[in-house]
């Protein structure tokens, strides 16, 4: 990918293994971070969303990362829409994904959660 130097911002892939318990239930296994290096694009302005009477800032935000490769020591990272990205103490939702190139890049495209990720 040309101009890898603008990934500048480390970010952390959070990716939850569901398993199921004894009762069949689903449960959250283990939880996976996974850091990497991005270049951070905020499209747009904030926009608010309204949770328990409050309102708060949201954002859309474009993480820009070097594509997944199987080769890499990452060990073929795979990415989905049910894992999240925390970036400067914030957690964001996964949207969907652009690949650039040939793979190149990868583009996922995000929504701001909050502090505490929900």
């Amino acid at each position: 990918m040309k101009n890898a130097g603008i990934r500048d911002r480390a970010i952390t892939l959070r990716k939850k293994t569901l398993t199921q318990d004894d009762y069949g239930q689903p449960t959250t296994d283990t939880v996976t971070d996974t850091s990497m290096w991005a270049q951070v694009i905020y499209a747009g302005s904030a926009s608010e969303s309204v949770k328990a009477y409050q309102v708060f800032p949201q954002r859309d935000v474009t993480f820009i990362v070097r594509h997944p490769n199987p080769t890499d020591d990452a060990g073929g990272l795979s990415i989905n829409q049910t894992d999240r990205i925390f970036f400067e103490s914030r957690y964001y939702e996964i949207l969907g994904f652009e690949e650039i190139g040939r793979r190149d890049g990868l583009r996922i495209f995000c929504k701001e959660k909050g502090s505490d990720g929900r």
